[in-house]
Order: structure tokens, then C-alpha cells, then sequence
């Protein structure tokens, strides 16, 4: 009886090594996507801050032509009385 006990450890412990083997692999490929996904999140907000950053200044320059028009016809206007 205690070779069969031992014959089924041995089994069992096969099998439990492989199943840790295959599940630490299975972590290691779901930590390779997260650190891709991380990357690649970091690239896309790197790319989103310039395009903030170039709206911004589009915006003030934009921003200081329509506070020259006014500016402009008033100027016009005074010197035309």
C-alpha cells in the first residue's frame, strides 16, 4: 500500500509542478502586455500633451487677432473724425 500512495504523490506532484509552471507562464505573458500597454499609453500622452500645447498657442494667437479687429476699427474710426 505505501508504494501506491507514493506513486500517486509522485503523479500528483507532476502535476501540480506543471500547472505552476504553465500558470507562471501565463504571468510573465500578462505582465509582457501590460508593460506594452503601458508604453504605448504613455507614447499616446506624450503625443496628446503637444497637441494641448499647440492648441493652446494656436488658440491665444487666434485669440489676440480677434482682439486686434475691434482694436483696429476703433483706431480707424478715431482717426477718420
Amino acid at each position: 500500500m505505501e508504494r501506491t500512495s507514493r506513486d500517486s504523490w509522485d503523479e500528483w506532484r507532476r502535476h501540480v509542478l506543471t500547472e505552476l509552471e504553465r500558470l507562471n507562464e501565463n504571468n510573465r505573458s500578462i505582465d509582457a502586455s501590460i508593460d506594452d500597454l503601458r508604453e504605448s499609453l504613455h507614447e499616446e500622452l506624450a503625443k496628446m500633451n503637444i497637441e494641448i500645447a499647440t492648441l493652446k498657442i494656436k488658440s491665444g494667437i487666434w485669440g489676440m487677432f480677434a482682439g486686434l479687429i475691434p482694436v483696429t476699427i476703433a483706431v480707424l474710426m478715431k482717426l477718420m473724425k
